[in-house]
């Protein structure tokens, strides 16, 4: 091995921030075992009282803060991008109500795991900091010691070369010890930036280990969500394929129908040389009918996927849809990119859907929609200050907004206590 592959990972970045990061575990574990130990100590002596299990509650949702902030230290500094854990649900459908909060957050697996990680941080960043400490002084200090020693006190004060209590080195002595202290330094200066490497890639196993799914459970993980999506996408193409041939059947269609037989009265009155005044009256209402047709074809085409939409984009699309709404709309949208059209298509509708339902039973007086790009995810949030209660019903409006947010791989939560507001909010991948 030459001499600049032994000590190329001394220059190498990714030994600095192993090292970075071994270092910042000290802090970062005390203050993860102060919070933690002190917030299980107080909600076990208040759990007598109602205090002790929100505060419980708290604490192991600091859990999941904690993943967080570790997954987010190994992705910056040790090269690991790490996935989370998937949050806690509600049951589609059901209230979520104070007691299956409580049963949900105290059962996150996930926060648990955090909880025992911050127990484990203090031992583990006290012993990564002292070894990366001792092993980079050593290495630095014996390496560079035939240039420090003339700025420390002399021997003859008890100095470098001061062993024991009368024995001092002196002359070509201290030329030996000197070379042999440096050619060790230099030897640690190859192998210190390796064992660093070594103690970056063990703690981010240990995180990777606790705070993030193991590659089985994520492939678990991602086979359930497919099969979701799969379901949902099949379900919401079937209600979307008998909502448009309800419509076509109710509403275009009769018109068409009711045009055929004007024109062909027309026809035979015309045919028989009868007054052409009620044939022009016939020809007149088949007019009147053909247009009301085209009208309802075009809504319906809008319905499908509208104009503006695939043109203009999301925000003009939105915009249309407040300008036709009857109640005050104020739109927001903040995006860095145009998503894929399908998220595009999938942020449309459930904005539109959720208008539509806010519309007919809200009672609102005015409602606002928000939709931002936050890093990969596209968030919705639309919010009304009717009278609230809103609960989703299989078949009903709201379980078709999930079976279309779930076909994309998207998450949708519903808050409407009684007395409202009433609020949507949803998350859509956007992939960038």
């Amino acid at each position: 091995m030459s001499l600049a592959a032994y000590y190329r990972p001394a220059v190498e970045a990714r030994t600095w921030k192993a090292t970075a990061a071994l270092l910042l575990g000290l802090p970062f574990g005390i203050a993860w075992f102060t919070i933690v130990v002190t917030g299980l100590s107080v909600s076990a002596g208040l759990m007598i009282t109602f205090v002790g299990l929100p505060l419980l509650m708290l604490v192991v949702g600091f859990g999941r803060v904690i993943g967080v902030v570790e997954r987010a230290r190994v992705r910056g500094l040790l090269g690991a991008d790490l996935p989370p854990f998937p949050q806690p649900a509600a049951p589609p459908g059901a209230p979520d109500r104070f007691w299956g909060k409580v049963r949900r957050r105290l059962g996150d697996g996930a926060g648990w795991r955090g909880v025992v990680y911050a127990l484990i941080a203090l031992p583990l960043g006290i012993l990564w900091f002292t070894m990366t400490v001792v092993l980079w002084s050593v290495s630095v200090s014996t390496a560079l010691f035939p240039i420090y020693q003339f700025f420390l006190p002399d021997s003859r004060d008890g100095g470098l070369y001061h062993f024991g209590d009368h024995y001092v080195l002196e002359g070509w002595g201290r030329v030996g010890y000197a070379a042999g202290v440096t050619v060790i330094g230099w030897v640690l200066l190859g192998v210190t930036p390796r064992l660093i490497n070594a103690f970056g890639a063990a703690e981010r196993g240990i995180v990777r280990g606790m705070l993030s799914p193991s590659p089985s459970r994520q492939l678990a993980q991602r086979v359930e969500q497919l099969t979701v999506s799969r379901d949902a996408s099949v379900e919401g193409s079937s209600v979307e394929l008998r909502r448009i041939e309800r419509d076509l059947h109710d509403g275009a269609q009769q018109r068409l129908v009711a045009l055929a037989m004007d024109l062909g009265m027309a026809k035979e009155r015309l045919a028989a040389g009868e007054d052409a005044a009620s044939a022009t009256a016939l020809v007149t209402r088949a007019h009147d009918e053909a247009k009301l047709a085209i009208t309802e074809l075009r809504e319906l085409v809008r319905g499908i996927h509208p104009q503006v939409l695939t043109d203009r984009g999301l925000d003009a699309a939105l915009s249309a849809l407040a300008a036709r709404s009857t109640v005050p709309i104020t739109v927001d949208v903040a995006l860095a990119d145009r998503p894929s059209a399908s998220i595009e298509a999938a942020a449309y509708f459930v904005v539109a859907e959720s208008l539509t339902n806010l519309a007919k039973h809200s009672g609102a007086t005015r409602a606002a929609v928000r939709v931002e790009q936050f890093g990969p995810r596209l968030l919705i949030d639309v919010r009304d200050d009717g009278r609230g209660g809103a609960v989703e019903h299989p078949g009903g409006g709201l379980s078709g907004l999930r079976d279309r947010v779930s076909a994309v791989e998207g998450t949708l939560r519903l808050s409407s206590p009684p007395g409202g507001p009433t609020e949507v909010h949803v998350e859509l991948p956007c992939g960038s």
